[in-house]
């Protein structure tokens, strides 16, 4: 390799997908400060040239035309964006060969964490330990967030003398996603009163039943180190008792200022969870804030433009630290 090919030692790792358009706000971010990065998308690595030493640890990476190298002195952050259910359990499209080739890949990715001294955003091994929505539960419950009562059953019906009221809300423990004959199919929220949770198709699997809150309305709460940006979610100007993912057109994003107490635990969960970033949804009603879930994967770009958040400045200046 001559002096010219000297391989480039970006200081910032993107593992993302082509059609990633969160880290697309925080690349041009990025961009913009002049900070260098290489970013991996997971359709492209197959045409990369890749050695990993897992000891040292450091990596070559050819792609494109052009060298990176990665090592422990250069590299300070790492923005991951796979969430754990994106991992390819199989899938008619692709042949058996297809689908090994695809795990492997998906493992390489998550083995990248030897890079330990690097910032991430966040680790692997937290992002799949947050994922479980008790474990979310129970981490909100100890730092004194208001939890709704919550079962996770495979028999609704016989759990739900335990939870107040007679509405529920019904949610997987993993995200629901699931295809068939080539398609996706993504589960929602579904809302419900106890003479719906009776049927026999329960007991196939389990499901988390909660309290659902009534006459609430829906926050999203970003929270990325010490900083949170909270929004209301308004459908033609008032809160939602459903799930109101589905009003998309209808939907408005207005800036919330949380009581300082609310904030701080919005920042603590993400920190007991092993994680820097995290997506906060909770639940306000009669000026009570309830605590429902976490993503530490979760989508944030819609908020720059539908609210004028600057999550994507704050997001660059944390990986260029």
């Amino acid at each position: 390799m001559t002096a010219s090919e000297s391989p480039l030692a970006p200081p910032v790792l993107v593992l993302a997908s082509r059609n990633d358009f969160t880290c697309d706000y925080v690349a041009a971010a990025l961009a913009r400060r002049g900070v260098a990065f290489l970013r991996l998308n997971s359709e492209d690595l197959p045409s990369c040239e890749i050695t990993l030493d897992p000891v040292q640890p450091c990596a070559t990476i050819r792609l494109g035309g052009r060298a990176f190298e990665l090592s422990r002195q250069t590299l300070r952050s790492v923005l991951y964006r796979r969430p754990v259910y994106l991992r390819d359990f199989g899938d008619d499209r692709w042949s058996a060969q297809e689908r090994f080739c695809r795990l492997q890949w998906a493992a390489f990715i998550q083995n990248l964490a030897v890079f330990d001294d690097a910032r991430w955003y966040n680790a692997p091994a937290a992002t799949y330990r947050a994922e479980h929505k008790a474990i979310q539960l129970r981490e909100a419950h100890k730092l004194g967030m208001n939890v709704p009562p919550t079962a996770v059953t495979n028999t609704p019906l016989s759990a739900v003398d335990k939870i107040p009221g007679s509405r529920y809300a019904v949610k997987g423990l993993d995200t629901v996603m699931v295809r068939e004959a080539g398609d996706e199919m993504f589960g929602f929220t579904t809302f419900a009163d106890s003479s719906e949770l009776s049927g026999p198709e329960w007991r196939t699997a389990p499901s988390m039943v909660q309290w659902a809150v009534p006459d609430k309305t829906d926050l999203r709460v970003t929270v990325l180190g010490e900083r949170v940006f909270a929004v209301e979610i308004l459908v033609d100007g008032h809160g939602v008792n459903d799930d109101w993912r589905l009003h998309k057109k209808q939907t408005a994003f207005v800036p919330h200022e949380l009581p300082t107490l609310v904030a701080s635990q919005c920042v603590e969960i993400v920190a007991a969870l092993g994680l820097r970033f995290g997506a906060v949804d909770l639940a306000l009603t009669g000026g009570d804030y309830y605590f429902l879930e976490i993503n530490p994967t979760g989508e944030w770009a819609w908020l720059v433009d539908a609210a004028g958040l600057p999550i994507d400045e704050v997001f660059a200046d944390e990986l260029a630290q």
